[in-house]
């Protein structure tokens, strides 16, 4: 019985003690990783057409596993006002994996156009989106991909670079980005913008990118149009934008 008495007791200390080292697990917060991104573009028409600035406030958040934002353009021409807000979301279906020697992510993205806007900004319907994206990181070297194709489900929807569009739009975009020092990268995209009714625009651009603070991105482009056939043209595009992380 002694024996017996003293095994139970150093049982209940073993476990007490157990019990008092143990911590709780917390939750994941269901909210995460807000960011909010300025940018704002310069499109230089040719002819008589009107210089057209567009602005473009993004939030962004991660919740439940998937990327969010909400992106709210306003445009400024010949008149002022804002364009369709666009709602989407993106998954990393792969993220850091090697392959062909390099840190590779791919995510599948979509998002809807919501039919808002002004002086003839807007967009007449729900246009929904979908597209991919890959990225693969060499560390110093990196090239991304990204495709998205933009449905224009009846009437029209405008677009800084293209005008008012009726078509449904294919864009793909190649980047390739040099690192130059910790902080600063240059780099290059190809954006090929094609509408299905046969017009469309293929713009490069060479861009710096700039980690000002562990939480703010700067960044800035010169788009050089190397094809177009639109109803009116583009002589030069120029963007800026910065990001901010909390």
């Amino acid at each position: 019985m002694k024996t017996l008495l003293t095994t139970l007791a150093t049982a209940l200390v073993a476990t007490s003690a157990a019990a008092q080292d143990a911590k709780p697990v917390a939750s994941a917060p269901l909210f995460s990783e807000f960011t909010l991104t300025e940018s704002v573009g310069v499109y230089d028409k040719k002819g008589n057409a009107s210089t057209v600035a567009a602005f473009n406030t993004l939030l962004g958040v991660k919740a439940v596993g998937l990327d969010w934002h909400l992106a709210v353009p306003v445009y400024v021409s010949d008149a002022t006002g804002y364009g369709s807000i666009e709602f989407g979301t993106s998954w990393d279906a792969i993220k850091g994996v090697d392959f062909l020697g390099s840190k590779t992510t791919v995510n599948l993205e979509g998002g809807l156009f919501l039919p808002t806007g002004s002086a003839g900004y807007e967009a007449t319907n729900v246009d929904p989106h979908i597209g991919a994206g890959a990225l693969l990181d060499w560390g110093t070297w990196s090239v991304s991909q990204t495709f998205d194709w933009r449905f224009i489900t009846g009437g029209t929807m405008y677009d800084p670079l293209l005008g008012n569009i009726s078509d449904d739009l294919a864009t793909l975009v190649t980047g390739l980005n040099y690192k130059v020092t910790d902080s600063v990268k240059a780099g290059v995209d190809l954006g090929q913008y094609y509408l299905i009714g046969g017009e469309g625009a293929i713009m490069v651009t060479p861009n710096l990118k700039w980690a000002a603070a562990p939480s703010v991105d700067v960044s800035a482009g010169v788009g050089i149009p190397v094809w177009q056939e639109l109803a009116v043209e583009n002589n030069l595009v120029v963007n800026a934008g910065v990001s901010f992380k909390f």
